[in-house]
């Protein structure tokens, strides 16, 4: 199984596929160098238990010993780099995971992502290719290193003592089996339930915080708060349970290896009890390798629990990553913009999130440039859908979208306030650019004066548009951050101004004046508004009525 989806995730990753080969081989070099350090014990206590003195430096005990040192400090030296470079590996990988399904969240369709909750986002970016990564790929390279040491140095034993290295290995396997019968199916379902425990915790978390507001006002806090507590301890429960059982085999390893010792011990002692000296090197030397074998078989048996606890999660990802299609989004690109000289039309527009409902049919729009449009009616008509479309966030499954009277091939520049304004971190300036590299000061003041904010920054910061208002207590104001938002929405220039609710949070008053900024805006930027007061858009040009 393991092998399965070791080749299905490299599938998709066929440029690591290479890489991963050649770490793996590289702990047979870890393993010779542990092998040859096990190796020279047996002519080392020849030697010193030898009547006869060494007529030969080169083979004298004190070089064999200081040579057994060396390989084992050679060894370790070399397991220090090679952790280090399969941690590097690791995490590289994981980099490479992360940005590309982040290519696709942000490359791939708004009609496909949103589909996608963000706690579910989250969980993909977190604890799946985090899991993946330190869970499965880190943990295969692991145990290529121990099961390297565990055959070279069981062919050494083997070739010295055949029959009693045999015995050892079956009863060692058996044990191995054994424990995999019991470790690997409830591995594989506490794997399971901590992958959906994760995604309900994620899930609490956002609803309470991403909802604070609403809790407060509600007075529900307890009924969040319980549901959190709830979903942390379940989660909590599942990862406490694959800790506890992934601690277990050193222990259960230890005794196992004190058999295979008596049992190597007994069959050498009955073959060599006639020459002390061999007696005493053979007991040597297979201390030293149970001495190696016992820390080797217990890590190959912790890899085995941990790619076991791993393997629903590695499903989990693949059918995610065959599902989206992640291979398939193109590098992310800077888009070439549509030329917007004279109108914007939707001709036979039919659009529907399900195939037996149809929110716009044969719907028909044309928006001469520089149009002020306000559209209205009533939850559900399909307002926001139809903004959507006009922004390019979603596709009709039929009809006709027309810039200039030519089917438009490129995206128009849109700048949209959506009702619920999300800061970013940083300035206010860098708000304001939002993802611009360079940023025009002048142009960021310019915005803000149109949005009818700017007055109040400058009294009130004295940093001015490099302030960072929003961690302190005199942070702004829901209105005057749907300002910014205008701001924002202006600073890129663009074609079409989309405003989709987005004076819901002003006064009266402060609605009043950036209804004036509209009318300013108005013959120099199309702008389209969709309004719950008819008094914002009572000096459109165009008002569309939409019904359920």
């Amino acid at each position: 199984m393991i092998l399965n989806y070791f080749n299905q995730f490299f599938k998709y990753f066929k440029e690591e596929r290479k890489p991963f080969i050649i770490y793996s081989g590289l702990s047979i070099i870890a393993a010779l160098l542990e092998l040859c350090g096990v190796a020279l014990t047996y002519p080392f206590i020849l030697k010193i238990l030898s009547d006869e003195p060494s007529s030969d430096w080169k083979t004298s005990p004190v070089l064999i010993g200081v040579v057994i040192i060396l390989m084992f400090l050679l060894k370790n030296l070399f397991m220090i780099g090679f952790t280090y470079i399969q941690a590097r590996y690791t995490n590289n990988f994981g980099i490479k995971v992360k940005r590309r399904f982040m290519r696709y969240f942000l490359g791939a369709s708004y009609q496909e992502t949103s589909k996608i909750s963000f706690a579910k986002k989250c969980k993909i970016l977190g604890l799946l290719t985090e899991t993946i990564m330190s869970g499965f790929i880190f943990r295969l390279l692991n145990l290529c290193v121990n099961f390297f040491i565990f055959l070279l140095i069981s062919a050494c034993l083997a070739i010295k003592f055949p029959f009693a290295t045999i015995s050892a290995i079956v009863f060692g396997a058996a044990m191995l089996i054994m424990q995999n019968k019991f470790y690997k199916p409830y591995l594989g379902k506490i794997g399971k339930k901590i992958s959906e425990s994760a995604l309900l915790f994620n899930q609490a978390s956002n609803d309470a915080l991403l909802n604070i507001k609403a809790v407060k006002v509600s007075n529900n806090e307890k009924y969040f708060y319980d549901n959190y507590a709830d979903k942390l301890k379940l989660n909590s429960e599942n990862t406490k349970k694959s800790s506890f059982i992934g601690a277990i085999p050193p222990y259960v390893t230890e005794p196992f290896a004190i058999v295979l010792l008596f049992i190597l011990v007994a069959v050498i002692a009955g073959q060599t009890y006639t020459d002390p000296a061999k007696l005493v090197a053979s007991l040597a030397l297979v201390g030293a390798a149970i001495f190696r074998l016992t820390p080797a078989i217990a890590r190959i048996q912790v890899n085995l629990n941990g790619l076991n606890s791993a393997i629903p999660m590695v499903k989990e990802f693949l059918e995610i990553y065959d599902k989206l299609g992640v291979s398939n989004v193109p590098e992310i690109q800077q888009k070439d913009f549509a030329e917007f000289n004279e109108s914007f039309e939707l001709k036979d527009i039919c659009f529907g999130y399900t195939k037996d409902k149809q929110i716009l049919k044969d719907f028909n729009l044309k928006i001469n440039k520089g149009e002020f449009i306000g559209i209205a009616g009533p939850s559900g008509a399909g307002k926001t859908t139809l903004v959507d479309i006009i922004a390019g966030l979603y596709k009709p499954v039929s009809g006709e979208i027309l810039i200039d009277g030519k089917i438009q091939d490129k995206p128009l520049k849109i700048g949209y306030v959506p009702q619920e304004f999300i800061l970013i971190k940083g300035n206010i300036r860098e708000n304001v650019a939002f993802g611009n590299p360079v940023i025009d000061d002048n142009k960021v003041i310019e915005c803000l004066k149109k949005a009818q904010i700017y007055d109040y920054i400058e009294k009130n910061y004295s940093d001015g548009i490099y302030a960072n208002p929003f961690v302190d207590s005199s942070g702004l104001s829901q209105g005057q951050k749907q300002r910014l938002a205008i701001a924002r929405a202006l600073y890129g220039e663009p074609d079409i101004l989309i405003l989709d609710e987005a004076t819901s949070a002003l006064d009266t008053k402060t609605e009043s004046e950036f209804c004036h900024v509209l009318n300013e805006l108005k013959g120099k930027t199309t702008i389209i508004v969709i309004a719950h007061r008819l008094s914002t858009i009572e000096n459109a040009d165009k008002i569309i009525e939409m019904k359920i």
